[in-house]
């Protein structure tokens, strides 16, 4: 009874994620998650790809492209609306340790931090709203930010294509078991920035 209920779901989420609004979805996301969102979306690149292995690029593409203008937008917030916007999105996160050590990391080079910020485990927000408030050069920050972005999330969606079937199928087969370990990452981490605050 459970294999058939999985195999509904799993033919059920292959269905959704061939729907045309599935792309939308992941570029909405792709771009506040650069600006706000506090939820990564590697697990929408990975598990989509998982779905769909042949269309690894154009996830890949999409995450890259929308990630980096949310970026760039995230910029011009902090350039223009850090005292109204910047600093209440840091503190209401818990990013002030963050923001500190990001700026103290502008100071160095511009274009090496924005491209490791696509694999530190500051959230990526944290610097492009920091780059717009330190008003850092925008052309650095753009190339380093598709440069770093895409080379995450082209990684993240060729796994699928490049294992084959063996990664999606395990990714399918254990989606709720994803779901739920990412849930419980989401709540032990706001659980964690709440303790830090007392």
């Amino acid at each position: 009874m459970m294999s058939i209920m999985k195999r509904r779901f799993i033919n059920w989420f292959k269905t959704v994620t061939e729907k045309k609004w599935m792309m939308y979805f992941l570029a909405f996301n792709a771009f506040f998650e650069s600006v706000i969102l506090p939820v990564p979306i590697d697990i929408f690149t990975f598990t989509l790809s998982s779905a769909h292995p042949k269309r690894w690029w154009k996830y890949g593409t999409v995450a890259t492209v929308f990630s980096v203008l949310g970026a760039v937008f995230g910029y011009y917030l902090g350039f223009y609306l850090f005292d109204a916007f910047g600093i209440q999105m840091i503190e209401f996160y818990g990013y002030e340790e963050e923001f500190a050590r990001v700026t103290e990391l502008f100071q160095q080079n511009v274009f090496w931090v924005m491209f490791m910020s696509a694999f530190t485990p500051i959230p990526y927000k944290v610097f492009t709203v920091a780059g717009g408030a330190l008003n850092v050069a925008l052309l650095p920050f753009i190339v380093a930010s598709i440069l770093g972005r895409g080379l995450r999330f082209f990684i993240e969606c060729y796994i699928p294509y490049r294992f084959g079937e063996k990664a999606g199928k395990h990714i399918l087969d254990h989606f709720n078991r994803y779901v739920l370990l990412g849930a419980l990452f989401i709540v032990a981490y706001f659980i964690l920035k709440y303790l830090t605050v007392l």
